[in-house]
C-alpha cells in the first residue's frame, strides 16, 4: 500500500500548488514518476496523483492490470490518460493488440519509448531501420485514429549527413504518421537546445516530458550513465524551463507530462508545481 508519508505528501503539498495555477498550460503527470508506488498499489497512486491535483497521465505500463481495469481505475480518480507508452517489438508483433489497449484507456498517442540499437547511441542502419518501422506503425495506428509517437532519450544526436542523426529520422519520417515526444532533460543532456529543435520542427512534438536536471550533472553519455537523483525540481537545474513552454506553445505541442525520475519524486513535484504556478507562459 501507499506509505502515509507519501500519501500526506499528495494531500497536503500538493493541492496548494494547484489550486490558483498561473500557467496558462495543462500539465499533465506520466506515472513512471511513482513506478515504484504503481507497482505496489495502483489504485492508490492513481489517488495520490488526483490529489496532486493533475487531470491528466500518460500511461507507463499497465502494472499487471488488464487495461479495462486500468481504464476503470482512472475513470474511479476523474484522470484522463492521453498517450501510452508501447514497446517496439510489441509494435513489431502485436500492433492490433496495442490499438485495442489504447482504445480501452482512450488515449490519443501511442509513444514508441525507444528502437534496439547494438551500440550505446544509435547509428545510421539502426535510424533507418527505425523511420520505416515507425512509419508502417503510424500508418496502422492512423486507420484506428491513433496517432504515433517516438520519444526522444538523447541518443539521437549522434553525427550524420543531415546534421545529427535526429534530423535524419525526420527527414525519413512521415509527419502525417510519425512523430515525436520531446524530453527536454534528455535533449539537454545531449548538448542539444529545445527551443532550437522545436523551432526547427514545428507541429512534429505533439508531446513533451517537462523534467529538469541537476547542476553538476555530467553531460552527453548514455542514459545508463545517469543518476535517478539528477532529475530535480522544476526550477531547480539547468533547463530553460520558462523559454522552453514559450517555445512549445509557438511550434505546436499538445500534451505536456511532468516526469520526475528521482526516488523521493512525491517531494519533488509539489516544489515543481509551485513552480510552474510561479510562471506566466
Amino acid at each position: 500500500m501507499i506509505s502515509r508519508r507519501i500519501f500526506l505528501a499528495g494531500t497536503l503539498s500538493a493541492l496548494p500548488a494547484m489550486a490558483k495555477q498561473k500557467l496558462s498550460i495543462s500539465m499533465g503527470l506520466q506515472i513512471y514518476s511513482f513506478r515504484r508506488e504503481a507497482q505496489k498499489d495502483l489504485p492508490g497512486t492513481l489517488a495520490m496523483i488526483r490529489k496532486f491535483g493533475f487531470n491528466e497521465v500518460e500511461v507507463s505500463a499497465l502494472y499487471g492490470h488488464s487495461a479495462a481495469e486500468f481504464r476503470r481505475l482512472l475513470d474511479n480518480n476523474g484522470l484522463k490518460a492521453t498517450s501510452m507508452m508501447a514497446q517496439y517489438d510489441k509494435l513489431k508483433k502485436e500492433i492490433n493488440s496495442v490499438a485495442d489497449d489504447a482504445h480501452t484507456l482512450g488515449v490519443e498517442y501511442v509513444v514508441v519509448s525507444t528502437v534496439p540499437h547494438t551500440r550505446k547511441k544509435l547509428d545510421l542502419e539502426d535510424v533507418q531501420r527505425a523511420a520505416e518501422n515507425l512509419n508502417r506503425f503510424g500508418e496502422n495506428l492512423a486507420a484506428s485514429r491513433l496517432h504515433c509517437c517516438y520519444h526522444i532519450h538523447g541518443i539521437e544526436f549522434e553525427k550524420s549527413e543531415d546534421g545529427t542523426l535526429f534530423n535524419t529520422l525526420a527527414k525519413n519520417t512521415n509527419r502525417q504518421f510519425a512523430n515525436f515526444e520531446m524530453d527536454i532533460f534528455w535533449v539537454v543532456y545531449a548538448y542539444q537546445d529545445p527551443v532550437k529543435l522545436l523551432h526547427r520542427y514545428p507541429g512534429r512534438f505533439p508531446l513533451m516530458h517537462v523534467k529538469d536536471i541537476r547542476k553538476g550533472t555530467v553531460l552527453g553519455g548514455s542514459p545508463g550513465d545517469v543518476l535517478e537523483e539528477d532529475s530535480v525540481p522544476l526550477g531547480k537545474g539547468i533547463v530553460d524551463i520558462p523559454a522552453t513552454l514559450r517555445a512549445a506553445k509557438e511550434t505546436g505541442v499538445r500534451h505536456y507530462y511532468i516526469e520526475d525520475e528521482a526516488v523521493d519524486a512525491d517531494k519533488q513535484i509539489p516544489a515543481s508545481l509551485r513552480y510552474l504556478n510561479s510562471l506566466r507562459v
